[in-house]
């Protein structure tokens, strides 16, 4: 059954998808954050105007994102959100800065796939104010998984690329975890279940490990790298 509307959610799924939303407008307000230093300091012109683009596209999904927080009643998360800066986001994924452009290469080919994956089950919710902006969030994030392969394929200095691949392999799998303290009869209901299922994270280490050793770089053994335990 579709909930087309806020007024439609049954009572008790509510909270979980104000959780949902909640956790993906984090996310978004903080890569703004975290890329927005590079939109002065990466290398190239293309590269600095492909750094915009993806700021923006970031910012929208989060103004988005928060139109329906306010619509749930929920202003003062959405606030909460705004006024978040570097630190204070609800994931250390979200809290590290990219200090140089291996960080934003890797962050992109990583935690932008992992999140790519979130949207692709959120997008067949059945709350459709969130399958609909999932579904318009996906064909952009698409774009910038496009560019890092393009940047990996083509990238010199590989020991340092894999450097930044091993640090943020681990935590690209922390965003996939995120949501794992919801009701699973909850996500049963708005059928997104497999968000807290190992099936995904299973794909996501296959695919991009695969296109990893395509690309000149090793696989990279997430679990070993990881400072919490799965």
């Amino acid at each position: 059954m579709k909930i087309k509307n806020v007024k439609e959610i049954p009572q008790e799924l509510k909270t979980t998808i104000t959780t949902i939303i909640e956790l993906r407008t984090d996310f978004e307000l903080a890569t703004a954050e975290q890329f927005s230093p590079w939109l002065v300091n990466a290398p190239t012109a293309d590269d600095r105007l492909f750094v915009a683009r993806l700021v923006s596209d970031k910012l929208n999904h989060s103004l988005q994102l928060i139109r329906i927080l306010e619509e749930l009643n929920a202003k003062e998360i959405a606030e909460k959100l705004q006024n978040a800066r570097l630190g204070l986001h609800k994931l250390d994924v979200s809290n590290l800065p990219l200090f140089n452009w291996e960080d934003v290469i890797a962050f992109i080919f990583l935690v932008d796939r992992a999140a790519l994956y979130q949207l692709r089950v959120l997008k067949d919710c059945t709350f459709e104010p969130l399958s609909n902006l999932a579904s318009n969030m996906i064909r952009e994030e698409e774009t910038h998984i496009i560019y890092s392969q393009n940047a990996l394929k083509d990238y010199q200095n590989k020991d340092r690329m894999q450097g930044a691949i091993n640090f943020w392999f681990p935590r690209a799998i922390e965003l996939l975890y995120a949501m794992r303290s919801l009701n699973p009869n909850h996500l049963e209901l708005l059928n997104i279940s497999r968000l807290v299922k190992e099936e995904m994270v299973n794909e996501f280490v296959a695919v991009s490990n695969e296109e990893l050793k395509k690309f000149g770089f090793k696989e990279v053994e997430f679990k070993k790298a990881l400072h919490y335990n799965i």
